[in-house]
């Protein structure tokens, strides 16, 4: 049936499909698709049906962007009992990786950053990174509870003996692997090697988008001077033209080497670094120098690919994807590690962190992508927002204003950054601009209580509500502290 329908259910009573590999999968192993599918405006895609066509999931993955909706009443009424123990699917407490094989992994990249301070990269180099990702994509997929199972990274890491470049590469290589091979919302039949090839572009990536700090002089300290951020911010650039000379780091590698500090679409500050006009003057000027030397014709085509693509501002949402998933891959590992001027943080508190430092970094689906997907595999287990937490979301209504409340959590489902809460209060954050603009805490004056003490379930909502800040009592504990006596009171 068409998209035409008259036939038009209203909003409020759709609830918004999880569109995953998973629950696709799940529709081809039992050859059924169990429920009537709508889009955003309340028109049918799809009737239940037996036996779908590969033709009918392509009509769904077509509304992937716009989102595809279900009635509300089709939810089933039961739950199990909240005082049932907690139940872990089989496979979920498998450690994934290898310690031997990821502990020599981790080791040859140490060797291999050591000879990128020498020389420069080689074609000989790049097979070597192309084989040891493609080896560790491999044994990651072929793992039968590689959906599930607890990335054991860290506990790998520790004891390794690696330096922190080492360390950092190989574990952004694997979480970002996670990611993107977990995140992906279908594998057709029978095209299993494009999605691999999509998965090891993102790990190549991953892999050298800081093999330009070999080359920098960095000062180990988390307060640079301007001079010294300036210098920081040339290390994709750095990365890109270190790749050049091997012809087998393909180019769309190579773009997202060089956009792998910019998250979110636009030119603001929070896209960080290089800036678009120093990029594009830094590229003409190597594709001019190397204009002039003879045999250099491959050079500078890939140049003029990233020119052109950055002149154009060429994008797609996967891109962007992947961009997101670097950018999130490195902040984690960069927090989980040993750094001169502090400890590492524990793998929940550095995802709270990148919880409360997103507003402006990342979009929604970006952190649901981390949170929702490999968030409990990197903690053992353990979601970071669960049942009594308090969290504050951000919403934003028609006038393109947003607005921020305090939120109990009640209740915890499959997705945890899509919570059932209890609105407690509204109040008003704190803006600084830094190096990047942030939320630096919370306005206690701002406060409104809402009387009503409304309930909204995340899970069943297809809005612009999102949590985007875990009030933690480490994190911030004067906010931990008035908001808890606050909700005592009301």
């Amino acid at each position: 049936m068409s998209t035409n329908d008259t036939n038009i259910v209203p909003r409020e009573k759709l609830a918004k499909f999880e569109l995953t590999e998973e629950s696709l999968n799940s529709f081809r192993k039992n050859q059924n698709i169990p429920l009537d599918l709508y889009n955003k405006d309340g028109q049918i895609l799809i009737h239940k049906k037996r036996n779908p066509t590969e033709a009918d999931f392509g009509k769904l993955l077509k509304f992937e962007m716009q989102g595809v909706y279900f009635l509300i009443s089709e939810l089933k009424k039961s739950k199990p009992n909240g005082a049932d123990k907690p139940y872990l699917e089989p496979g979920r407490t498998t450690k994934l990786f290898d310690i031997e094989k990821t502990a020599r992994f981790a080791k040859q990249s140490q060797a291999l950053i050591e000879d990128l301070r020498k020389t420069s990269f080689s074609s000989d180099q790049a097979v070597f990174v192309q084989n040891s990702v493609n080896e560790l994509l491999t044994d990651f997929t072929s793992n039968p509870d590689f959906e599930l199972g607890i990335f054991n990274i860290l506990e790998i890491l520790s004891v390794a003996g690696v330096s922190v470049e080492s360390e950092l590469m190989t574990k952004r290589t694997v979480v970002a692997m996670g990611m993107k091979v977990r995140t992906r919302k279908i594998v057709n039949e029978g095209k299993e090697e494009s999605n691999k090839k999509d998965h090891l572009s993102l790990m190549m990536a991953s892999y050298l988008m800081d093999v330009g700090y070999s080359r920098l002089e960095v000062k180990q300290t988390p307060k640079l001077t301007k001079e010294e951020y300036a210098v920081v911010q040339q290390h994709p650039i750095i990365s890109y033209l270190m790749t050049l000379p091997a012809p087998e780091v393909e180019s769309h590698v190579r773009t997202l080497i060089l956009n792998h500090h910019r998250p979110y679409r636009g030119n603001g500050v929070n896209n960080n670094f290089p800036d678009p006009r120093s990029l594009f003057t830094k590229l003409m000027s190597v594709r001019d120098k190397y204009n002039k030397e003879v045999g250099k014709e491959r050079i500078t085509q890939d140049i003029e690919l990233q020119l052109h693509l950055q002149e154009n501002n060429v994008t797609t949402s996967s891109f962007e994807e992947d961009i997101a998933i670097l950018s999130l891959a490195s902040e984690y590992s960069s927090l989980t590690s040993n750094q001169p001027w502090r400890p590492a943080f524990k793998s929940s508190t550095a995802l709270k962190m990148i919880l409360n430092d997103s507003f402006f970094s990342y979009s929604n689906k970006n952190i649901r992508h981390l949170l929702d997907y490999v968030g409990s595999s990197l903690t053992n287990n353990e979601n970071i927002i669960n049942f009594g937490d308090f969290v504050i979301t951000a919403s934003v209504d028609s006038e393109k204003r947003a607005h921020f409340d305090i939120c109990l959590v009640l209740e915890v489902g499959r997705y945890q950054t899509r919570p059932k809460l209890q609105r407690i209060c509204s109040i008003n954050p704190v803006f600084q601009k830094g190096i990047k603009f942030k939320i630096a805490d919370f306005d206690l004056k701002t406060i409104k209580i809402d009387r009503r003490k409304a309930i909204m379930d995340l899970a069943l909502q297809a809005g612009t509500t999102r949590v985007i800040y875990i009030i933690d009592p480490e994190l911030n504990p004067a906010l931990h502290e008035a908001v808890y006596k606050l909700n005592l009171n009301t």
